[in-house]
């Protein structure tokens, strides 16, 4: 807090600089706490809190304890030494990259263990993957797509995945041992309407069947979901909450009981 307040009260004392920055010092910490149970309070609502709700919660206890400063006369009242022109013209904006620093420490830990819980969780989804009985075979269902003079049907079972470029959704599926696609001029959530719960929606421009998930990696920050014959589908990361449970849940009932309890 000292070598902070160095940036802006060149010219005191030691004694003022001190005072003046463990009074300041508090008052952050006020604001950071008041911050902090907005942060908590907000985690037991959402039940989940992601890594821009830190970032906000430390600039909202960053300004609260620059601009409320209920104390400024408290060092005047026991030490007899001035506190005010804390809020100098251009203070706050030369305290911002001092703020980034800070919090881009404290945040580095969430991060850290986010990463540990996500890799754990992909880890075993992998497991349950390669673990998964190739034999079940998946259910027939035949899903019809009609939109102007575009009219066919494919079972759902060899449909891998669905892709929206443009105006069109292209439909790529198994036939005659490989892989075909085809296109119809639908909107992406149109389609995923006419699909049974196997399918789900990875990222804004994907759908993929959970059936013809081969793995699902992460890359950096970004996740990506193998299919079968090794194409790949982006995961956007708010989505992949969704992905994760419901991929447990449709490969846990094709594995015996000791398995799943495992």
């Amino acid at each position: 807090t000292v070598i902070i307040h160095l940036l802006i009260k060149q010219d005191d004392t030691l004694l003022e600089l001190f005072v003046h920055a463990t009074t300041i010092g508090l008052i952050y910490t006020i604001g950071v706490g008041l911050a902090t149970v907005l942060l908590y309070a907000l985690h037991n609502f959402k039940q989940h809190v992601q890594v821009w709700h830190v970032w906000v919660t430390s600039l909202t206890g960053f300004v609260l304890g620059f601009y409320v400063l209920p104390l400024e006369d408290l060092p005047v009242w026991l030490f007899g030494v001035e506190t005010s022109d804390h809020i100098g013209e251009g203070a706050f904006l030369r305290l911002l990259p001092i703020w980034f620093l800070i919090t881009y420490l404290l945040v580095q830990p969430y991060l850290n263990k986010s990463l540990r819980a996500e890799l754990a969780r992909l880890g075993d989804i992998n497991a349950l993957l390669e673990a998964r009985n190739s034999s079940v075979e998946p259910v027939s269902c035949p899903i019809r797509f009609e939109s102007g003079r575009t009219d066919f049907t494919l079972d759902a079972g060899t449909i891998r995945n669905i892709i929206v470029d443009d105006h069109y959704c292209y439909i790529h599926y198994q036939h005659d041992g490989a892989y075909a696609k085809r296109d119809i001029a639908m909107p992406l959530r149109d389609v995923l309407g006419l699909l049974p719960p196997d399918f789900v929606q990875v990222h804004r421009s994907h759908i993929v069947n959970l059936q013809h998930i081969a793995s699902i990696e992460r890359k950096n920050r970004r996740f990506r979901v193998i299919l079968t014959s090794g194409f790949e589908a982006p995961v956007s990361r708010h989505r992949l909450s969704k992905v994760l449970p419901l991929l447990r849940q449709r490969i846990a009932p094709h594995r015996g009981r000791t398995s799943v309890n495992t």
